[in-house]
């Protein structure tokens, strides 16, 4: 896996800011609440068809995709692009586990990891992000349970 940090950082923390804005994990937020999250982003420079997500993989970040595109697949079969904006593997910066799906650029792509460790100390000490997170987690689930209950 090629993956290329750059030496200085390319976002300034107040573009950090507006693509977190633009997360679904983050929407309700507040911009001036999202500063400390930015401020634990590393940047990551991918090349096209970089692997950045292995399947089974146990780590412990996640990624949002400020610029460029990846495509997300389980054994093969791709099941989602994800653009600007977008994030991937966000279930492990909240719970040890196995990746679900492998990741891979498919385009030159600039990624935000944000792993679990630093991002665990930043809600203790910002708990109205942690109850922001907590109720977008739960719509989320209720949107999914939805769906399928449509669906049958």
């Amino acid at each position: 896996m090629t993956i290329h940090t750059p030496p200085a950082d390319e976002l300034i923390t107040i573009e950090r800011v507006a693509v977190l804005q633009r997360v679904g994990l983050f929407a309700g937020v507040p911009g001036r609440e999202l500063v400390a999250v930015a401020r634990l982003l590393e940047e990551v420079r991918v090349d096209a068809g970089t692997v950045v997500i292995e399947r089974r993989a146990i780590e412990d970040w996640m990624f949002v995709v400020a610029r460029g595109e990846v495509g997300v697949d389980i054994d093969g079969e791709t099941v989602a692009h994800v653009t600007a904006g977008g994030v991937v593997g966000e279930l492990a910066v909240l719970a040890a586990g196995p990746r679900a799906a492998s990741v891979t650029a498919l385009t030159p792509t600039l990624l935000l990891r944000l792993r679990r460790e630093p991002f665990h100390e930043m809600l203790e000490d910002h708990p109205e992000i942690s109850r922001t997170l907590i109720t977008t987690l739960a719509r989320k689930l209720q949107d999914s349970a939805d769906e399928r209950a449509a669906s049958r």
